[in-house]
């Protein structure tokens, strides 16, 4: 009877409505942390939790439908999203990116135009949704697709998919300048990754190309001529038989690189990779230019790069110092 009567007590205290909601509220928050985090599972528990403590809004369901579309369940994330979507003093941008996954996912391509849209008039700033509406629309629509992708990463400077797909995608269309800048802030950004390697390949296979074409983007070029610097790579040698060679050939020519960018020209029809002009213009007025094309060659040839760390420490860190207050 006395836990009977205890149970009672604790129900009508859990079903009082400033309670409830106040606990809600505090599930909803770190549910949300949880999710901008990465840690799906637990977010999912937290936001559930704060539903079951009546609080419904547009965030929470918004939230849960992004944890749905990330566990890859595209039928309940949309569910979830479409009633996000009916709260009007909440709105998630969370539940337009997980109704516009969802509806890629399930092959509808009217319906994810339709939420890209919605979501990009309601969150014109939210990175994620102009990472993905640039993805989707760059190989149909170049100039808007790069804008978009820009515009994403003047927002979150930090998502280095952004800067990876914009650079391959300005490979794929031979525009030298536009391909290597992206490329090279990734690979600041992830020096190390699996695919790391590659990119310095293909940058310098770019500088090779970009040596040999007078069609290249530079001030010999007509292609992007809203964007140009006073740069044209130089062709490597044909000794270049071995790592060291390799390494200061490629460090040299994204040193230079680096250097031209204080003296870019951009006008306005390109006016949104003023973010990458700046950026390492920056660099290289605060003589950055060599330890961070170093950086960048780090995945290729670890060895020669060390050696060179080893040997100019105190011009490394403060790079690195620097880096971290951007």
């Amino acid at each position: 009877m006395k836990i009977l009567i205890l149970s009672f007590l604790l129900l009508g205290v859990v079903s009082q409505p400033g309670i409830s909601q106040v606990g809600g509220f505090e599930y909803k928050l770190r549910g949300l942390d949880f999710l901008q985090a990465g840690k799906v599972d637990s977010a999912m528990v937290y936001l559930n939790q704060a539903t079951l403590l009546g609080l419904n809004d547009g965030e929470v369901l918004g939230g849960l439908a992004l944890a749905y579309i990330l566990q890859g369940d595209a039928q309940r994330a949309l569910e979830k999203a479409v009633d996000a979507r009916r709260d009007r003093t909440n709105p998630s941008q969370d539940a337009y990116l997980a109704g516009f996954l969802a509806h890629e996912q399930l092959g509808n391509v009217r319906q994810r135009n339709r939420w890209m849209e919605q979501g990009l008039d309601l969150f014109p700033g939210d990175y994620l949704l102009l990472f993905h509406a640039g993805r989707v629309l760059i190989p149909f629509d170049k100039e808007e697709g790069e804008r978009l992708l820009l515009k994403s990463i003047h927002a979150e400077p930090g998502f280095a998919p952004a800067h990876l797909l914009l650079g391959e995608q300005m490979h794929r269309r031979g525009e030298n300048l536009k391909a290597a800048l992206p490329l090279l802030y990734y690979l600041m950004l992830h020096h190390d990754t699996p695919e790391s390697a590659e990119l310095v390949r293909v940058l310098e296979r770019l500088y090779d190309s970009w040596a040999a074409s007078s069609a290249s983007i530079s001030r010999h070029s007509n292609v992007s001529r809203g964007f140009s610097v006073p740069f044209v790579p130089e062709l490597p040698d044909k000794r270049l038989v071995d790592d060291e060679s390799r390494a200061n050939w490629y460090v040299n020519q994204t040193n230079a690189l680096l250097q031209s960018l204080q003296l870019a020209d951009v006008t306005s029809e390109d006016a949104l990779w003023v973010f990458y002009s700046d950026f390492f213009a920056q660099v290289a007025r605060l003589n950055f230019s060599m330890p961070l094309a170093m950086h960048t060659a780090y995945s290729r040839y670890p060895s020669e790069v060390m050696v060179w760390m080893s040997e100019n420490a105190r011009q490394y860190d403060m790079l690195a110092n620097w880096l971290l207050i951007q």
